[in-house]
């Protein structure tokens, strides 16, 4: 099968297991049988299978030409130029993730100051500091101030060149308005299927909580995603503590997701 460098042409054990039933299981509002959390873990991890073989078989200038056509509608759309504060992710090319790296260079590339088109942002990172779900999203100002962890995935170091410590996006007094998204599968209906850690779940509810009791508007949730990694709807098993998301970006556009995505990308 031939996948053409063009745009237009570019289509779009145990110890885990119990961690996750744990948050699965509490609150009783949104409680769920053993059984059946079990069962959407076994579905979760099959599918995580599939689409990981799926990104494998890729061929390098079809993922090419789809990172490429997926930065330019981000860098390009109006609901990212007039955002002035976000958090994004840091791509993995070993893990297969959709390439940020143009879409965090100009983010963190001032505009000049006969430049009205572009309004000057803030940007936040993930930084993972255990392995029980806990990210946080920290202040960077430069690509400098990333480092490589144990993983050799690049992230902020929890100080900077002055022994400062980065400022936290939780505790922050200003609140961001756009967060871009990883993840392995997604469909239409908003539904995201993560690498199995919980970390951004976690992260996201609490963001959310935090908007809510500072009566912040809520960011806009936009996931990024290859062509192979959208599937059809419903077909992604949930949990209810996973957080659905408000729009999808692929290489052949935007699919605005909820009422607000529809409002705000629309």
């Amino acid at each position: 099968m031939n996948y053409p460098c063009t745009l237009a042409k570019c289509a779009a054990t145990n110890s885990a297991l119990s961690l996750i039933l744990r948050r699965i299981l509490t609150p009783p509002s949104v409680r769920m049988s053993a059984s059946t959390a079990e069962s959407v873990l076994k579905s979760k991890r099959a599918l995580r299978s599939r689409v990981r073989k799926a990104l494998k078989a890729m061929y390098p200038i079809q993922r090419s030409c789809e990172d490429e056509a997926i930065q330019s509608i981000v860098l390009n759309s109006p609901w990212f130029k007039s955002s002035r504060a976000l958090c994004a992710y840091i791509s993995c090319s070993s893990l297969r993730e959709v390439d940020t790296s143009r879409i965090l260079s100009e983010t963190l590339r001032m505009p000049a100051k006969d430049d009205s088109t572009k309004v000057a942002k803030r940007l936040y990172v993930p930084r993972v500091e255990d392995k029980n779900s806990h990210m946080r999203m920290l202040h960077i100002s430069s690509m400098d101030d990333l480092i490589a962890n144990s993983m050799d995935i690049l992230e902020p170091a929890p100080v900077d060149a002055n022994g400062q410590e980065r400022e936290d996006v939780l505790q922050a007094n200003d609140p961001v308005d756009l967060l871009l998204l990883p993840g392995l599968a997604f469909d239409r209906s908003g539904r995201r299927l993560g690498r199995g850690g919980g970390y951004y779940d976690v992260f996201l509810s609490r963001y959310q909580e935090l908007a809510r009791g500072r009566s912040w508007k809520q960011p806009l949730l936009v996931a990024l995603s290859y062509s192979v990694q959208i599937m059809n709807e419903e077909f992604i098993p949930v949990t209810p503590t996973d957080v659905p998301i408000d729009a999808l970006v692929h290489p052949g556009g935007v699919i605005p997701i909820s009422s607000a995505a529809a409002e705000r990308l629309g």
